[in-house]
């Protein structure tokens, strides 16, 4: 009957390693797609960095009227 027994918890204890490195494998996936987003996201704070730097000038060369005068 000892023989049963540590068959069983022997299975179960496999059954419990692979429930983890799937757990484990999963995590590391999501890890990997976060770390993509993060640098998709860097990349358009840069652009609407570059974007806002360009608006702002542009709203100063209409200050000077530099623009305006071209249409009088």
């Amino acid at each position: 009957m000892s023989q049963w027994g540590s068959w069983s918890s022997d299975s179960q204890q496999h059954a419990q390693m692979c429930i983890l490195e799937s757990q484990i494998e999963t995590k590391e996936k999501q890890l990997s797609f976060k770390d993509k987003e993060i640098v998709a996201l860097k990349e358009e704070i840069k652009r609407l960095r570059a974007l806002i730097d360009a608006l702002h000038g542009i709203k100063e060369n209409l200050n000077t009227g530099d623009i305006l005068d071209r249409f009088k």
